[in-house]
């Protein structure tokens, strides 16, 4: 601002002077841009001065002075020559920015005419943040030069007092974000309800970034979907807006980049773009923001100076919208403590949602808290709980099994002995054969027999002639007179003895003949029930074999009746058995699995033990055998002597019984056999 008319006695200056610093004054007090107020204090100072100019110097992050603000510079700083002397006037408005004291110092030499620098350092709570800078002619009275060093002085004054508003304002506004920015932090961590912590996200940080909608949106895999949106109780699913909106989340996430639209769309990847574009035809925004939400987690390795932090998958993204024309830099930099609260509360809420039994565990760690269980030492903490899992173990009941092996064979089925000895002279039957009672299996032949017959045969008929000859003679011996001198009385008692002698030896003939000809006949071995031959290679094992006398021969079984399960339970856990069958009053239940059919279970009922311990020669030690009804139409396929793997149930015990039963007798026989 230049005033035309110049002041004609001092008095009249000084009051213009005056007049000049209670109007910067009034404007220091305003909230208005930097660039206007120091636009209006640098033109008032010069004005006031008769100066070239003026201009006002910050000091850079890298510590250096800039010109920040100025004033009617051309002739110090011409075209051509600007850079040289801007680089010689900031070396020595340096040394008055380090001394912190007015002065005034020569401008550039490069540039003509010559020109001082009237500089007076600015200062903020007792912190210097740039030089005031007046340019005058060279070689000016020093009465004058002290007289616009005091003016510029006096301005400076208002600068600074403008700064402390601007920085109190500045103090009052973060101090009102950062009182919200901890409410927000302390909503949204209230608990770990994944729903809820989403729902808190989105209407809170609407409220802090005074935007006029902002949605939540969960990543999950390459997808996004929306989890809440502010002033909305449940999102609907199905409205274009939400799917164009889940759309563009998920292209913005899998680029891990932040979307800032602000009505320009250049510089963006054609996918983003294209997705925007439909998104924008949903909704008047004229701001929208996507800001991925990657729950940083610190890693193990330290540095120096801090401790690096890496960055895992997005959690999910925030969409910040405004339908007015915002600065959308401005509204991304208020949002960033919002967004780490919200990717952290996020993180957490999911990783919640991800834990096992959760709803369990909680709880039972705010109990601990209550019973004072953090105030104790380590030991005791490791004690305790092990204390109380052995003890429960001796009262958590658990179903206690023996375990057994053993076979699928029919209920009924029957062996085929060898009567005699001889040799399998004919076999009528296959196996697998299905047969009748009494049907023909196997003919024997015995060489024993036909020798035994052929020596009775012949002595029966020697006895037989030797009996006839006798009759004949008696029969001759009869007719003769009885009275003749010649007929002895010894002759004919011998004659009757001998016949008595050989009728009986000719019975017994008979009987031996008779015994022999049916144990010949059983030589024909018949089938004793109806049912299928179980033998495998029948005729290529017992053709034209030699046998012995009660040597097993084959097997018939009946396996259209009812199946049983043959069990050889170890002789060691017959006493477990034997107790749960004398407290049972039903029969005891027995799992079992096939060996060709693993992870497939089937039930039976034990339905005899024997009470005899056996000792088969394939069997590692004694066992006692057991007999279990099953239901045949469960089990598909079944053929005979089909090995099982089961257990017998035998009850309920403590968990600590039915882990240690079997260590404990371990022991006991170790110890005390």
């Amino acid at each position: 601002m230049h005033h035309q008319d110049a002041p004609r006695t001092a008095d009249e200056a000084r009051r213009r002077i005056e007049s000049l610093l209670d109007e910067v004054a009034d404007l220091s007090d305003l909230t208005i841009a930097p660039d206007v107020f120091y636009g209006q204090v640098l033109d008032r100072l010069t004005f006031a001065t008769s100066a070239f100019g003026a201009a006002v110097w910050t000091k850079s992050p890298s510590g250096h002075l800039l010109l920040a603000h100025q004033t009617d510079l051309l002739p110090c700083y011409p075209t051509g020559q600007a850079a040289k002397a801007l680089s010689d006037d900031e070396a020595h408005l340096f040394q008055i920015f380090n001394r912190a004291e007015a002065d005034v110092v020569p401008g550039s030499q490069t540039v003509q005419p010559r020109y001082d620098i009237f500089a007076v350092p600015l200062q903020v709570a007792g912190e210097a943040w740039g030089v005031m800078a007046l340019y005058q002619p060279a070689n000016l009275a020093k009465s004058v030069r002290q007289t616009y060093l005091r003016i510029t002085h006096a301005f400076a004054e208002v600068a600074q007092h403008y700064q402390q508003q601007t920085l109190l304002r500045d103090f009052q506004q973060h101090q009102y974000d950062w009182k919200r920015q901890l409410d927000f932090a302390g909503l949204v961590h209230t608990d770990l309800s994944y729903e809820k912590t989403a729902y808190r996200i989105a209407n809170e940080a609407r409220n802090c970034l005074e935007a006029d909608r902002v949605a939540v949106l969960s990543a999950r895999g390459a997808k996004c979907r929306i989890e809440a949106i502010s002033g909305v109780d449940k999102p609907h699913r199905r409205s274009n807006t939400v799917q164009k909106l889940e759309h563009l989340a998920s292209v913005v996430v899998g680029s891990k980049q932040t979307l800032l639209y602000t009505g320009e769309t250049e510089n963006l990847p054609p996918q983003v773009e294209e997705a925007l574009l439909e998104y924008l035809e949903e909704t008047p925004s004229k701001v929208l923001a996507i800001v991925p939400l990657q729950n940083e987690q610190p890693t193990d390795d330290d540095d120096d100076e801090k401790k690096q932090r890496r960055s895992s998958e997005p959690v999910g993204a925030i969409a910040i919208e405004s339908i007015e024309q915002l600065n959308g830099h401005e509204l991304l930099h208020r949002a960033e403590p919002i967004i780490q609260h919200a990717a952290t509360a996020l993180g957490n809420a999911q990783a919640y949602r991800q834990m096992p039994l959760a709803s369990v565990l909680i709880p039972l760690g705010n109990l601990l808290a209550t019973i004072g269980w953090y105030r104790l030492p380590t030991t005791l903490k490791i004690a305790i709980p092990l204390l109380v899992t052995i003890v429960a173990l001796f009262f958590i009941p658990m179903d206690f099994s023996i375990e057994v092996h053993g076979q699928l064979v029919p209920e009924v089925q029957r062996n085929v002995f060898a009567p005699s000895d001889g040799y399998v002279e004919q076999i009528f039957v296959k196996h697998g054969q299905h047969v009748e009672k009494d049907t023909l299996l196997i003919q024997l032949r015995s060489n024993e027999f036909n020798l035994a017959r052929t020596e009775i045969v012949g002595q029966l008929q020697t006895a037989q002639a030797e009996l006839d000859a006798i009759l004949v003679k008696r029969s001759q011996g009869m007719r003769r007179d009885p009275r003749s001198e010649n007929r002895s009385p010894e002759s004919l008692e011998n004659l009757s003895a001998d016949q008595l002698k050989l009728t009986k030896q000719i019975e017994n003939l008979i009987e031996r003949r008779d015994l022999l000809q049916r144990r010949e006949d059983e030589l024909k071995l018949l089938s004793p029930i109806d049912g299928q031959i179980l033998d495998w290679e029948v005729e290529q094992v017992l053709a034209a074999r030699p046998v012995s006398r009660g040597e097993l021969l084959m097997k018939v079984a009946d396996v259209d009746g009812p199946w049983v399960l043959d069990l050889e339970l170890p002789d060691k856990r017959t006493y477990h058995v034997v107790n749960a069958q004398k407290q049972s009053s039903e029969p005891l239940a027995v799992r079992f699995q096939l060996v060709n059919e693993p992870g497939k279970t089937y039930r039976g009922q034990l339905k005899s033990a024997a009470s005899i311990v056996d000792l088969d020669e394939n069997s590692e030690e004694p066992f006692v055998p057991l007999e279990a009804e099953i239901d045949k139409s469960e089990i598909p396929h079944l053929r005979h002597g089909l090995s099982v793997v089961g257990r017998v149930e035998c009850g309920q015990r403590s968990v600590a019984y039915v882990w240690t039963y079997q260590l404990v007798e371990t022991v006991r026989r170790y110890f005390f056999w």
